[in-house]
């Protein structure tokens, strides 16, 4: 994928030139991976944005931050007003919205008397949803929620991210599968993973480890509306020659189906569950 930033942002109660909300280089948020994000998608359907769970990840950003200590005293409504003010200055198209919370300012100390900064990015995105990934059992262990809580979406926590993501690259795969410290799947570098057999779904059952999703959970709703049976529960790497199918989803990522895990093959694009899955997941986010 090729992302571009908008060369404004939503920075502290007023829009900017991106890079007035860069941190200094002095920042301790820069150096030590303090700081707080989410991930949106605004989908652009012709005359206007339809902007999915927007209340949940705001939500789930003023959780981590306060859990981090990076308290601030914009309210939801306040960054809601911010975003839709971002969206109506740049072009009208698909955006992954990126708001973050920082400190800015030249100190390396710990400490939380150090002001916080919150910035709203919009950075375009190509949809393409239908290109299957081939993805590896990662050589990388999934951090352990216990070390850092995967929950808050810490910056730095991303660092296991992007090195598994990297090393598959390396290997030519699109993507890493993680496992955590008891050899249990737990996600893909940056999306849930969600397993087909037959007629049933099978997802790694939430641990401290693996990250709740809220496209997880948008999924988890439209199988129970589909009539579609989900099973949450824990998943090893050796019995991924039992399943007939494979996707990831993620915010960013929206349904990817999945062609291969390692030397597994599967026709995920053409699997019953993910077309039906991914009809639905399609028509809320393209809803008018």
């Amino acid at each position: 994928m090729i992302f571009e930033a908008a060369a404004i942002a939503w920075h502290n109660g007023r829009l900017v030139q991106r890079e007035e909300a860069a941190p200094s280089i002095a920042s301790h948020s820069l150096h030590l991976g303090i700081g707080v994000f989410d991930g949106i998608m605004a989908y652009w359907n012709s005359d206007r944005y339809y902007i999915h769970r927007l209340d949940a990840h705001l939500d789930r950003l003023r959780h981590g931050s306060t859990q981090m200590g990076l308290g601030f005293s914009w309210s939801n409504e306040d960054l809601k007003s911010g975003l839709l003010s971002l969206l109506d200055e740049v072009p009208p198209n698909n955006y992954y919205i990126r708001p973050i919370v920082y400190r800015s300012g030249p100190n390396l100390n710990v400490s939380d008397l150090i002001p916080v900064d919150v910035a709203i990015l919009a950075v375009t995105i190509a949809r393409d949803v239908d290109k299957p990934l081939k993805s590896h059992i990662s050589q990388f262990e999934r951090v352990s929620g216990r070390a850092i809580p995967i929950t808050w979406k810490v910056c730095g926590t991303y660092v296991n991210s992007y090195l598994s993501r990297r090393a598959a690259a390396i290997k030519g795969f699109d993507d890493a599968i993680m496992l955590d410290q008891e050899g249990r799947i737990t996600e893909a570098s940056a999306a849930n993973l969600f397993l087909f057999q037959k007629d049933t779904v099978i997802t790694p059952a939430l641990t401290a480890n693996i990250f709740p999703g809220i496209t997880r959970f948008t999924l988890l709703d439209i199988a129970q509306e589909l009539g579609i049976e989900v099973v949450e529960r824990d998943v090893r790497p050796e019995e991924l020659n039992n399943f007939d199918g494979a996707m990831l989803a993620a915010t960013m990522m929206e349904l990817r189906p999945l062609a291969a895990i390692d030397s597994i093959q599967y026709d995920s694009s053409n699997h019953p569950l993910f077309r039906r899955l991914l009809k639905e997941f399609r028509e809320i986010t393209h809803q008018y």
